[in-house]
């Protein structure tokens, strides 16, 4: 084959090759860099052909790719985290001058004697590499060994290897800010995830707040109605605290609100049940799949659980302790009822139970049906 033949088939080569990389898929890019240098390493008749990675501070190099001919010995898995400083003038050349070309090891440098080491233990008579080199930054490296005979590496050999350094450099950059697109976007959906919990989370006592219940009662409606099963709402108000906020103080107070809060919260365990701050010192519980029995005693353990709280609370008219009283509704939810209009009807009834609740003395839940 002549000279010119033989470049416009290389040139082929190099284009089809440059086609592959730029076409596949992220995923795709570990095989085609191992295609590439399987076709490099068998058109330059090499012996091996490789690609070898920096970590980001460029102290170590690792053989990340590797094809070699038949009969000849691989050496991938024993090339892993080199520390550069082992290879001194070798990784001198590749990063001053962004190749490292050895036509006969025995002609090396002085300097370079833990490189001729290395080269014997792996049987190289010569060597060509090129620096992968990507906006700026050393990457890596290509190479290819020869351990059958020596080599003269031609000018052309060297260009022909600088292109396919230049291909894998910008499909590897490619890979990498892929890699970090990726990362940065599961930060950002983490921390929207984040941010989410926090604007449906009460500030001050860690539940639920008013906007989650909302979007929750709407839920729960909507799957009561398909399943065609009763629903629970409860109102639940700390008996007196304004009485409890002046006498004891505020932060006092806000601590009130966080023990409450966590009590009725470990009352309330099902996948099925969901508490929430409406406001103020007032609670609001969702009770799913459920029935007036059931219901009744739930509300009947939230009242406990505030009860064997023994929060003091002497300027209450009730217990010499905080209570809470509870206002509660149960419904089955029909698929010809309007959401909104009986949430409203739900809350309505369940403040009208609360109100009976403390206008017969505080300290007690009623369910009204």
């Amino acid at each position: 084959m002549g000279l010119k033949t033989e470049q416009i088939s290389f040139d082929q080569l190099i284009s089809e090759l440059s086609t592959r990389l730029i076409n596949s898929e992220p995923a795709e890019t570990y095989e085609c860099i191992e295609e590439v240098i399987a076709a490099i390493g068998d058109y330059t008749d090499a012996d091996r052909c490789y690609v070898f990675e920096f970590n980001d501070s460029l102290e170590h190099m690792t053989n990340t790719h590797e094809w070699v001919r038949t009969d000849y010995q691989a050496h991938i898995t024993d090339l892993q985290a080199i520390e550069t400083k082992d290879l001194p003038w070798f990784f001198e050349q590749i990063k001053t001058h962004h190749k490292c070309i050895v036509d006969n090891i025995d002609l090396l440098p002085p300097e370079a004697t833990a490189e001729k080491a290395e080269f014997e233990r792996e049987q190289i008579k010569s060597v060509i590499c090129v620096g992968l080199v990507a906006n700026q930054h050393l990457l890596g490296f290509v190479g290819c060994d020869m351990v059958r005979e020596e080599r003269q590496w031609t000018p052309e050999e060297i260009r022909r290897l600088r292109l396919v350094a230049d291909m894998v450099a910008n499909t590897l950059e490619r890979q990498r800010t892929y890699s970090e697109l990726i990362h940065t976007q599961r930060a950002l959906e983490k921390a929207n995830r984040m941010l989410q919990a926090q604007v449906a989370q009460d500030g001050l006592t860690g539940i639920a707040n008013r906007r989650a219940f909302d979007e929750r009662i709407t839920n729960e409606i909507q799957r009561a109605s398909r399943h065609k099963t009763p629903l629970a709402l409860l109102i639940i108000d700390i008996d007196q605290f304004k009485p409890y906020n002046d006498h004891y103080g505020h932060l006092q107070g806000d601590q009130a609100l966080k023990s409450v809060a966590d009590a009725m919260f470990d009352q309330l365990q099902r996948n099925t049940d969901f508490i929430a701050r409406y406001g103020g010192e007032e609670f609001v519980a969702v009770i799913s799949a459920t029935n007036e029995e059931q219901t009744k005693e739930s509300m009947n353990q939230l009242l406990e659980a505030v009860r064997n709280l023994k929060i003091k609370h002497e300027p209450s008219e009730v217990e010499p302790y905080l209570t809470v009283s509870i206002g509660g509704y149960i419904h089955k939810p029909r698929a010809d009822e309007d959401t909104e209009d009986l949430i409203a009807r739900m809350i309505s009834k369940a403040d009208s139970a609360l109100y009976r609740a403390k206008s017969d003395g505080r300290n007690r839940g009623y369910l009204d049906t």
